[in-house]
């Protein structure tokens, strides 16, 4: 394989899944793939569901091993690896949900489906090992049924090596380059993160993170990283700044602190005209740049409030979940509210898409 085709496309934040019947080669390509695109990872959906009992193929096993390897693939993301997902993934409503899901996190989900007709099948199945080998009605029941997703790529009379290779110029075709949001050159990008739960009750400036608070900070620290920003500010409250500290851990930027950010319910005018000036001034100082700002609920409510046109007071009293984001879009006059992330007590448990 062409060593400058595989250098390519490592480090992007994006995963593959090869999706295939029995007998198509997706496990042997998607080995094939992960040796190629180092730093990478398999996750095969056999070996998932042979970890649970019953290992069988009802739809409430299937369904469960299919959303455990898109959940494994997101985590092997989030640490910079590149997955490498193989299965038969029959479910197409649930392969749309699960790329939406990826996008929202920050990366691609490219989908690549092994096409094979129904006689290539029954000949590779009389190659397999007999006790892999599947009944021949079966065989045509799957291929029947199988609908392809994403990008259909014919496997008649190639070997691995020639399949392997097909879908690396797939990825290089298909994967997308840039921020989810982009951003113009008299634009900021900014992501908002409320500091972490502090120590005690309140957010006195003095008062540092609780373990929970840490926790949070730390997860977050996956989300800051997809972000990648170019600047990052904090309040110079020992919450904000300890939660700043946390959650850009292992990246090559400096944290800023600014008085702007503090949030004072007892000075609230005034503190709120102080922040929204505050981002007033990002788009001049920092035009076409990524900022995270990490701050208390105040600021974050005051500047929803600007986004949506609602009253400030009324906006202040939402309650916003310590560890939470926002992200929004800031141009001379203008404020836009990207996304707000959905607080852990709203999401129901056994949806199929799954947190996003």
């Amino acid at each position: 394989m062409d060593d400058a085709k595989t250098g390519d496309v490592v480090g992007r934040r994006f995963a593959v899944l090869i999706r295939g019947l029995p007998g198509t080669g997706k496990t042997t390509t998607a080995a094939l793939l992960r040796d190629a695109l180092p730093p990478s990872v398999r996750v095969s959906n056999d070996s998932v569901r042979y970890m649970a009992h019953p290992r069988d193929f009802t739809a409430f096993t299937l369904e469960a091993s299919e959303l455990a390897c898109l959940d494994l693939a997101l985590s092997y993301c989030d640490s910079g690896f590149l997955p490498v997902v193989d299965g038969v993934f029959e479910d197409l409503d649930f392969l749309a949900g699960q790329a939406l899901r990826f996008e929202r996190r920050g990366y691609q989900l490219i989908t690549i489906s092994l096409a094979a007709d129904v006689a290539d099948l029954l000949h590779r199945n009389l190659l397999r090992d007999p006790l892999q080998q599947m009944d021949e009605a079966r065989i045509r029941q799957l291929h029947e049924a199988f609908r392809p997703i994403g990008v259909s790529l014919g496997i008649r009379g190639k070997l691995p090596e020639e399949v392997c290779d097909d879908v690396l110029d797939i990825i290089d075709l298909e994967r997308t380059e840039g921020p989810s949001v982009e951003v113009d050159d008299h634009e900021v990008d900014l992501l908002f993160l409320r500091h972490g739960e502090p120590d005690h009750a309140g957010e006195a400036f003095g008062v540092g993170l609780s373990a929970l608070g840490r926790a949070e900070a730390t997860a977050a620290g996956a989300a800051v990283r997809r972000f990648a920003p170019d600047v990052v500010v904090s309040s110079d409250s020992a919450v904000a700044w300890d939660t700043a500290r946390l959650a850009t851990a292992g990246l090559d930027v400096t944290v800023e602190r600014s008085e702007a950010l503090r949030d004072n319910a007892s000075d609230e005018s005034h503190e709120a005209a102080r922040a929204l000036s505050f981002f007033d001034d990002l788009p001049a100082l920092h035009a076409g740049k990524r900022v995270l700002v990490v701050g208390h609920a105040g600021p974050h409510s005051w500047l929803v409030g600007r986004a949506l046109g609602g009253d400030l007071d009324d906006v202040r009293r939402v309650p916003w979940d310590t560890g939470c984001f926002s992200r929004f879009t800031l141009s001379a006059g203008q404020t836009r509210l990207e996304a707000m992330n959905v607080p852990p007590s709203s999401v129901v448990p056994g949806r199929r898409l799954g947190a996003v």
